[in-house]
């Protein structure tokens, strides 16, 4: 690099991603430093979108320095917001409970984490916690492969409470160190650039994206480019929502008026001149993907097809209910993704809905339109609306299981020969026999025969014994119960109790 440009180089506030297991305090710890409560805003407590937040800490020679974390989520859903949070930051804090030790998505994290050479602290929370175990929790990451400091590796380890604040101070210290190794520096002077950090879209202003600036300074007019996405430089806001003028490499900044939603992940540029900027954009939609059309015969063969219109709140996590819904595809399951966008379920989506009976929609972090609430009613169509990912895939996983194709099969239980009938009253039937073979069971289906031939069905709704109500009678044995069935019973007629199996074909 010549001299002349380094010469414009100056130290820029440092990017840290967040990363750890779900519940492994993450967030609580953002919340300790940021001296607020994001954790209990979180639906079910956990977080399931990336956020940007800017603090201001005190160096120990009096300065003021600026850092930008990212709380990244922990559920396995979202590995790809992860992913995106690595590549975007300069640091990473990898989280680990002190109770539960390294679990599936700390290593995943680590994994990402190595990946992506990022340097890295390793911090145990919940010190505090009665069933810590910080020596248990440091043999678990060797075990695993993570290296700590004074276990043979060089990777910084510090104990922490993000509940009490045991330890944050000698952790922001460990990171301020890193930063000053690895020396992050940008030219403030260049025109901003960085990466978009999610998307979506606001009911009241259009579509809006949280960017992380990564070099230069943001004009004070002109615009910005996301992928394809252009925005003119006018609503700029930092993380609180406050509005900014010229923000600078490393901050997080929210941007409104694009019109298009940019891609989360996509790198971004601006300049005080628009028409560079839609140059640029021409240039990129001429460079564009097209997607490739799925082969219909993936549908025909596939022994059930459930068609999909998902809404959410934000890219990031429209990918990530998308992904995992298509965790579910087999050879013989398919997931038709037929609409997916962000923002609130409208009137036109339950009106595509309404072709389909077989159609579900989801909603993930969003509302139901008015209007769209009354076509749900028309057409008979309920949305599914969810803010917790789990919740989600344990419904779909209920709704594949009731599509999926079964043949039943009927394993008898027991006979019983009418003894006496009793009374009948509007389908119920009161009677007594004596339990041939087997058994007969509260709730079994029954088969009716006389003289060998089958009448009909009927369900057993009542058994008694001694004249005391139970729920089996054994073979021998002499009971009275109550059958529920349109055919009429007499003295003599075998009932023959079977349990129906439902086997997938």
């Amino acid at each position: 690099m010549p001299k002349e440009e380094k010469s414009k180089l100056v130290p820029r506030q440092p990017v840290i991603a967040v990363l750890g297991h779900v519940d492994h305090g993450k967030s609580s710890l953002l919340d300790y430093i940021r001296k607020s409560n994001v954790v209990e805003s979180e639906a079910g407590g956990i977080t399931q979108r990336i956020s940007a937040y800017e603090v201001e800490h005190k160096l120990t020679d009096g300065r003021i320095m600026p850092i930008t974390f990212l709380d990244t989520p922990g559920h396995a859903a979202f590995q790809s917001m992860r992913e995106r949070g690595v590549e975007i930051a300069d640091l990473a804090i990898l989280m680990v409970s002190a109770e539960d030790q390294v679990k599936a998505q700390t290593l995943e994290a680590w994994k990402t984490i190595a990946e992506n050479k990022l340097p890295f602290v390793v911090a145990i929370n919940k010190i505090d916690k009665p069933g810590a175990d910080i020596q248990k929790t440091k043999n678990s990451l060797v075990e695993n492969g993570i290296y700590i400091e004074g276990y043979g590796g060089e990777i910084p380890c510090v104990e922490i409470s993000a509940k009490t604040g045991q330890g944050i101070d000698f952790l922001l210290e460990t990171l301020i160190l890193l930063v000053e190794v690895n020396e992050l520096k940008a030219d403030l002077s260049k025109n901003a650039s960085g990466f978009v950090l999610e998307s979506f879209v606001d009911q009241k202003r259009g579509i809006s994206a949280s960017l992380i600036i990564k070099d230069g300074t943001l004009p004070p007019s002109g615009a910005i480019l996301a992928g394809t996405a252009m925005s003119p430089i006018r609503i700029i806001e930092n993380f609180r929502g406050l509005l900014i003028k010229e923000p600078h490499a490393g901050q997080p900044i929210k941007v409104t008026g694009f019109d298009e939603s940019p891609i989360a992940g996509a790198i971004f540029i601006s300049s005080k001149d628009k028409k560079e900027i839609e140059k640029a954009r021409e240039e990129a939609k001429g460079n564009e993907v097209k997607e490739i059309a799925v082969d219909p015969k993936v549908y025909r063969n596939a022994k059930v097809v459930v068609p999909v219109i998902v809404k959410a709140d934000s890219l990031g996590t429209l990918s990530a209910v998308i992904q995992e819904l298509m965790k579910r595809e087999t050879e013989d399951i398919k997931i038709k993704i037929i609409h997916q966008g962000i923002g609130t379920i409208t009137e036109g989506d339950l009106m595509s809905a309404s072709s389909d009976e077989k159609v579900v929609v989801i909603g993930f972090g969003v509302k139901v339109e008015p209007m769209a609430l009354v076509q749900a009613e028309r057409f008979n169509v309920v949305p599914q609306i969810f803010d917790i990912i789990y919740k989600l895939s344990e419904w779909f996983d209920t709704v594949i299981e009731s599509r999926l194709p079964y043949e039943e099969k009927e394993n008898i239980l027991g006979t019983l020969k009418i003894i006496r009938t009793f009374s009948s009253q509007k389908d119920k039937h009161v009677i007594g026999g004596h339990v041939e073979t087997g058994k007969i069971k509260i709730d079994a289906v029954v088969k009716i025969s006389r003289r060998g031939v089958e009448l009909g069905r009927g369900k057993v709704i009542e058994l008694q014994s001694q004249k005391i109500k139970v729920d089996l009678v054994n073979e021998g044995n002499d009971c009275g119960l109550q059958v529920e069935s349109k055919i009429d019973m007499v003295p003599n007629d075998i009932l023959t109790a079977v349990e129906i199996e439902k086997m997938k074909i």
